[in-house]
């Protein structure tokens, strides 16, 4: 008897055993399956989160590049069959001549300068500019405003020269001005602009106060009047040279184009006017009318070497180029 119930009693434990055993195994199962689902899910949530942070910044790349295209200046290949593929095109209100040198920031002595108020040709060599292009419209008119100081171009880089006002003293020479001041009076940091030496040539009190300021003038009443007048200006030759610095012209030559308000010269509308002057630097002009000095684009590109209207066709060019002036036909 006694046996017998050790005997059960073995079996008893046995079972028991067995079945905790399984009950053990059971929970541990249960529990890394919670914790690899927990693992799963937090993994999942890292990817998810990993997968927006790299399109958010995408986004935001994306974005940044768009901001800096719109803000930077943009340079187009001119595509007109007149014009040489190679030549970039700088895209600015002030260039309605085009970039007659193929001007570039590589160049010393053509070098690039896309101001605010002007385009700028500049020979450090020279110490001037080649031409300088601007537009005047009548918002950029008014009052006189205190004339500020000349000053160096601080747009020019290091290495270049630096031209001061005193480089013109004692020469007999005017600072002659390319964009005129009365051009820019409605706005003070434009007007300053203009003082800048880049901006300056050396001129005779003849010109300078004489036929090349009746231009000016006249100019500017065109913009009064509510049309829009693209310039550009520059000079050539050599007289002397102030300081070893500065090289005064032989000639000081300047295009003008009047169109009406909004249009430019490539939209060759029937009322837009040319005109073309050349006007010697001379002692001795000083009471000669500016008409006196009118004369073709294409004239003035054989004098100068450069390419007036590039982004026009060549029959366009030999139209405009070749006419002393187009005459408006408002009444």
């Amino acid at each position: 008897m006694w046996r017998m119930r050790h005997q059960l009693d073995f079996i008893l434990s046995g079972i028991t055993s067995e079945s905790a055993f399984h009950v053990c195994r059971t929970a541990a199962g249960d529990r890394t399956n919670a914790l690899l689902e927990s693992l799963s899910m937090l993994l999942r949530f890292v990817w998810i989160n990993f997968l927006i942070v790299v399109c958010l910044t995408l986004a935001l790349f994306a974005l940044s590049c768009e901001r800096f295209q719109q803000n930077s200046p943009t340079i187009k290949s001119n595509s007109n069959e007149a014009v040489s593929k190679d030549r970039p095109q700088i895209e600015s209100v002030h260039l309605g001549f085009g970039n007659p040198t193929n001007s570039s920031a590589e160049d010393r002595d053509n070098y690039l300068i896309v101001g605010e108020g002007s385009v700028i040709s500049y020979n450090n060599s020279g110490g001037t500019a080649n031409w300088i292009s601007w537009r005047t419209v009548r918002s950029d008119l008014g009052n006189s405003i205190p004339r500020p100081d000349f000053s160096p171009d601080p747009r020019l880089p290091k290495g270049f020269r630096r031209i001061q006002y005193f480089d013109y003293s004692g020469s007999g020479f005017n600072r002659g001005h390319l964009v005129p001041s009365a051009d820019r009076f409605a706005n003070k940091k434009l007007n300053e602009e203009t003082f800048l030496m880049t901006n300056i040539v050396p001129q005779t009190p003849a010109l300078n106060q004489g036929p090349w300021e009746k231009l000016e003038s006249y100019a500017r009443s065109q913009a009064w009047r509510g049309l829009d007048v693209y310039q550009i200006a520059g000079v050539y030759g050599e007289l002397r040279v102030l300081r070893n610095k500065v090289t005064v012209p032989t000639n000081c030559w300047k295009v003008i184009a009047i169109v009406p308000r909004g249009k430019k010269i490539e939209d060759l509308d029937r009322r837009m006017r040319i005109i073309a002057v050349d006007m010697p630097n001379s002692f001795d002009i000083e009471e000669h009318p500016w008409e006196r000095y009118v004369t073709t684009i294409r004239v003035i590109e054989e004098r100068t070497g450069i390419d007036l209207l590039s982004h026009l066709s060549r029959e366009v060019q030999d139209r405009i180029e070749t006419t002393r002036e187009i005459q408006s036909r408002i009444p």
